[in-house]
């Protein structure tokens, strides 16, 4: 298992980054929707749409979605947000529906009775984990793109980076050390020490990327980002689990050797896309 987490890892690490890098917008934006259409693909079977037509026509309904909105994105590449109410609205509903995650997990699971019998709903958790997730990484890569192709690039690897560490970090510590259990009854394999080796893995990230940058003044802040944003990655693992936990499925698919499913590997991603793009205009802006 693990020798084949380590091969797969191996080959869609590069081939991400070099998405990032050298695909042009439009064209990171088809290759981000592509992986997330096959989320949602996957996503089918948390909602009970284990008929094939159906499972088809909730994908055919997200990419009709993702394709309304790039068509209805401000003209430019510099994604003016301030005056745009389309890209506030759908980033407040994914940060919104975030919030609600970590109260439906925290809550698990007495929450599970407001949300487990209805199947729409559990397809609109797919909506707002998804859309506001795939809109959050098209802005940051947009960013200052008309003077520097490179800029939103390198701060898309910011986000994966951290959401990288924050995974290696747990497993380095969670799997010898990890002693007390995080949630127990969302998912049992996650432990409190785990958690807290990722954020020893991020915070020494930045530390490093703060002393390269000789510790500029928004050093605390970006620490603070980093320890919500890192807490909000591993609440996306979490939500996942306690969605496959009440669907009866160990993984959300067998698309990756070793990993599972698409969402088992970009559940932390979503969940802190719309958060690591707001973030991203307040310090900077989209123009």
């Amino acid at each position: 298992m693990l020798k084949q987490r380590i091969i797969t890892a191996v080959i869609l690490a590069p081939l991400a980054l070099a998405a990032v890098f050298f695909l042009p917008l439009a064209g990171f934006a088809t290759f981000v929707a592509i992986a997330f259409l096959l989320g949602a693909w996957e996503w089918g079977s948390f909602c009970g749409l284990q008929h094939s037509r159906k499972r088809w026509g909730f994908v055919a309904l997200m990419a009709a979605i993702l394709l309304c909105l790039y068509w209805l994105l401000p003209v430019g590449l510099n994604w003016p947000y301030t005056s745009s109410a389309l890209i506030l609205a759908v980033l407040a509903c994914g940060l919104l529906w975030w919030g609600l995650a970590v109260a439906l997990v925290v809550s698990f699971p007495a929450s599970q009775s407001l949300w487990s019998e209805r199947l729409w709903l559990r397809a609109l958790m797919g909506l707002l984990t998804l859309v506001p997730a795939w809109l959050g990484l098209v802005l940051v890569r947009s960013v200052g793109i008309e003077t520097n192709p490179y800029t939103g690039a390198w701060l898309i690897c910011g986000l994966l980076a951290l959401v990288w560490a924050a995974d290696i970090g747990g497993y380095l510590v969670g799997k010898p050390f990890g002693r007390t259990k995080l949630m127990p009854k969302v998912s049992p394999g996650k432990t409190i020490e785990g958690m807290l080796g990722g954020l020893l893995m991020v915070f020494a990230l930045l530390a490093v990327f703060c002393w390269y940058l000789d510790w500029p003044t928004q050093s605390p802040v970006l620490f603070v980002a980093a320890f919500v944003l890192t807490t909000l990655s591993v609440f996306g693992d979490l939500t996942e689990s306690m969605l496959k936990r009440v669907a009866g499925v160990k993984d959300s698919g067998r698309m990756l050797p070793g990993h599972g499913g698409i969402l088992d590997r970009i559940d932390s991603l979503t969940a802190t896309a719309p958060l690591y793009a707001f973030l991203v205009a307040l310090l900077g802006g989209f123009y």
